[in-house]
C-alpha cells in the first residue's frame, strides 16, 4: 500500500539542465519498506507544454516522478534528468506492458 505525505511540499524542483519544472505537491511513501517511490510534481506552465501535460490557471499539470531521477534534496530538488530525458521515462513508464 502507498501514502502520500507532504512534507517537502512547495520545494522547486529542478531539471539537469537548470530549468526549473514547478513544486513539490506530495511525497509517495511504501507503508511496508518505508521507502518514498515518487514525488507528485506540480508543473508550471512552460514545463507542462514541454512535456505534453494539461495546464491553465485553473487546472496545474502534475507528474509523478520516480525517485531514481532525483539527484540531490536540499531547499531544491536537483534532478539527474534533462526535461527532454524526464519527457522519454514518462513516456516509457506510461506505455502499455506487452
Amino acid at each position: 500500500m502507498r501514502f502520500s505525505e507532504s512534507i517537502f511540499q512547495g520545494r522547486t524542483v529542478v531539471a539537469a539542465g537548470g530549468q526549473t519544472l514547478g513544486t513539490v505537491e506530495t511525497l509517495s511513501i511504501d507503508d511496508a519498506s518505508w521507502r518514498v517511490e515518487s514525488l507528485q510534481v506540480k508543473l508550471n506552465s512552460e514545463t507542462a507544454e514541454q512535456l505534453g501535460k494539461y495546464w491553465n490557471y485553473f487546472h496545474a499539470g502534475r507528474i509523478e516522478l520516480p525517485t531514481r531521477l532525483v539527484h540531490s534534496v536540499s531547499d531544491t530538488v536537483l534532478l539527474s534528468a534533462t526535461v527532454d530525458e524526464l519527457r522519454q521515462v514518462l513516456a516509457a513508464e506510461s506505455a502499455p506492458a506487452p
